[in-house]
């Protein structure tokens, strides 16, 4: 495979997994369904891991949305 090839397959998925809206995710946003904390936690994490590789990428995202937290 090409690095122009590994180069366009990386984008593809950046825009398949990269989610600014998770990105904000918190504990608090599963609070009374705990059973979600470790899903929410993964998709939030996985989420901006994609958004650096975008960035590395040079690539035009959305900035990650900041977490909301309840005062």
């Amino acid at each position: 495979m090409s690095p122009e090839e590994i180069i366009a397959k990386l984008k593809k998925e950046v825009l398949k997994n990269y989610s600014a809206s998770k990105c904000g995710w918190t504990s608090q946003m599963s609070e009374g369904n705990y059973d979600d904390c470790f899903n929410d936690g993964m998709e939030s994490g996985g989420s901006m891991a994609w958004y650096e590789v975008g960035c590395i990428l040079e690539m035009d995202l959305p900035e990650p949305e900041e977490p909301e937290y309840e005062e």
